[in-house]
C-alpha cells in the first residue's frame, strides 16, 4: 500500500519532534513492503532533516505543487510571472505579511517573520520550525513562486477567497492560528489529492491501495480521496467529518495506532 502523511500535527506535534512510536511505525511500514510518502504544505526545502531521516519514498509537497518519488521530481507547478506579481500586489494592498515558497527556499522579510512568530507564540503556544528560510525584503526577479502564505491581524479567510475567486485557491492554515489571521494561497486545481494521483499514475497503482493521514484543512481533499482517510484526534472538526476513521491525537501515539488500524482492515 501507499501511505501519505501530513507533517505538522500528524507525524509530529507542533514545535516538537515526532514521537518514537510514529517513527517506528513508518519505518516498519517500509520494511514490510509498503511505501510511505509525505503529503505536506511545506516545500521540499522547508522539511526538517529530522523528518526526512525517518525515511520516506518521496512526497507531495507545497500542497500538491511539487512532487518527488524516489528522489526524482516528477512534477512541479509554479506561478506565472503575472500570477506572482498579481498575488504579491494583492497581499501588499491588504497589508498582509507573506512567506513566499520557491525552489531555493521561503522568502520572508525580517518584520514579517517576527510578526508571524509573535502570533504563533500568542495563539498556538509555540513556533513552527522551517528549513531554508531566506530573510529578505525583496524577492529576486525571476524567482519561481510555488505557493504563498499570508499572515495578518484580522481578515476573514472567506473574504480572501472571494477576493481571489477564479484566480487562486485559498486554504485555511494548519499551524494553529485562527483562520482570520493566516492562510495558504495556491494555484487553482492543485491539492494534496491531485498530488497523490500523480504519484499513483507514475507508479502505475490504484487509489484503492492508499491511506492518507492528516489533521488540518489542507488535508481534506486527500483524506476524502484516499481509500482509507484517517484524521488525527487533534484534527479540525471539518476534517474529522470527512474521515473514515479518527485516530488518537498525535502526541498519544495516534499515528502508530492509525497505521495499525488500516493494516488490520487490509489484512482481513
Amino acid at each position: 500500500m501507499n501511505f501519505f502523511f501530513d507533517i505538522d500535527g500528524t507525524i509530529l506535534p507542533f514545535g516538537r519532534s515526532a514521537p518514537d512510536s510514529a517513527v517506528a511505525a513508518i519505518r516498519k511500514l517500509r520494511r514490510d513492503g509498503h511505501r510511505a510518502f509525505l503529503a505536506t504544505g511545506r516545500s521540499p526545502v522547508e522539511v526538517l532533516d529530522s523528518v526526512y531521516e525517518i525515511g520516506f519514498d518521496g512526497g507531495v509537497f507545497s500542497a500538491g505543487a511539487d512532487i518527488i518519488v524516489n528522489g526524482k521530481q516528477i512534477y512541479r507547478a509554479v506561478m506565472t510571472s503575472a500570477e506572482r506579481d498579481y498575488i504579491l500586489s494583492y497581499c501588499r494592498s491588504k497589508g498582509f505579511r507573506v512567506l513566499v515558497q520557491s525552489e531555493k527556499g521561503t522568502y520572508v522579510s525580517e518584520e514579517a517573520l517576527e510578526f508571524w512568530r509573535s502570533k504563533m507564540r500568542k495563539y498556538a503556544g509555540q513556533e513552527v520550525s522551517l528549513s531554508s528560510l531566506i530573510v529578505s525584503d525583496d524577492i529576486p526577479e525571476g524567482t519561481e513562486v510555488i505557493k504563498l502564505l499570508y499572515v495578518t491581524d484580522n481578515y476573514a479567510l472567506e473574504d480572501v477567497r472571494k477576493d481571489l475567486q477564479g484566480r487562486f485557491s485559498v486554504v485555511d492554515n494548519t499551524v494553529g492560528l485562527p483562520s482570520r489571521m493566516m492562510g495558504e494561497i495556491v494555484m487553482n486545481g492543485i491539492t494534496k489529492a491531485t498530488g497523490i494521483d500523480r504519484i499513483l499514475e507514475y507508479l502505475g497503482e490504484d487509489i484503492s491501495e492508499t491511506a492518507a493521514f492528516g489533521d488540518g484543512a489542507n488535508d481534506i481533499e486527500m483524506v476524502e480521496h484516499a481509500a482509507f482517510g484517517i484524521a488525527m484526534g487533534n484534527a479540525s472538526e471539518d476534517l474529522k467529518e470527512v474521515a473514515s476513521w479518527i485516530a488518537p491525537p498525535v502526541d498519544q501515539d495516534g499515528l502508530d495506532i492509525g497505521i495499525k488500524h488500516v493494516l488490520s482492515i487490509v489484512k482481513t
